[in-house]
């Protein structure tokens, strides 16, 4: 049985992914901090859009009780449920919020990892940029032939644009964890 060292919970330093640990250059320690704050930012746009989009809902559950329900709630909630999702991406990416099955990959020998890990990110970071390029483009369409929603009647691509540029925080924590891999990180 081996002796383990205790330290009192008090004087145990945690670690959070915001610290460059890995990283001694300071600029790498400021691109770090911006890409942080940048999806730390996007995350209370999301949880923002979340909690409008839950009010809306439940007030228009409760009108429903007495009048006719709010004319355009489904897009107004879709329209929501858009900028929730994109905007969590990269702070659900810094933070290992999405699944990671790891069942075959922690038997790879460490290199072989580093290398999975980059692959797979350098092919999301492919994917999502193509993505949002798509998103922009197909905004711009929308503006271009003065596409409206069809129960509200009001141009909905700048959101559809604005959302495009959710995958930019998204992009920058993969670059960020690419880098870390690299530099000696998990």
């Amino acid at each position: 049985m081996e002796d383990k060292q205790t330290v009192p919970l008090e004087q145990e330093v945690p670690r959070t992914i915001h610290e460059p640990t890995m990283m001694n250059t300071e600029k790498a320690s400021v691109f770090f901090r911006i890409i942080d704050r940048l999806n730390q930012g996007s995350a209370v746009l999301a949880g923002t859009t979340l909690l409008m989009m839950i009010l809306l809902v439940v007030f228009n559950s409760i009108k429903r009780l007495f009048s006719d329900p709010i004319a355009g709630t489904v897009e107004l909630v879709s329209w929501l449920g858009a900028v929730t999702t994109i905007f969590s991406l990269g702070y659900a990416q810094l933070h290992k919020g999405h699944v990671f099955i790891d069942l075959l990959y922690k038997k790879f020998p460490k290199a072989v990892q580093q290398l999975l890990h980059t692959f797979m990110n350098l092919v999301s970071i492919a994917f999502f940029s193509i993505a949002g390029w798509q998103i922009a483009l197909y905004g711009i369409n929308l503006m271009e032939n003065g596409v409206v929603s069809p129960t509200m009647r009001v141009s909905f691509y700048p959101i559809v644009i604005f959302c495009s540029l959710g995958f930019l925080g998204l992009l920058l924590a993969l670059i960020k964890e690419t880098i870390i891999i690299w530099k000696g990180g998990s």
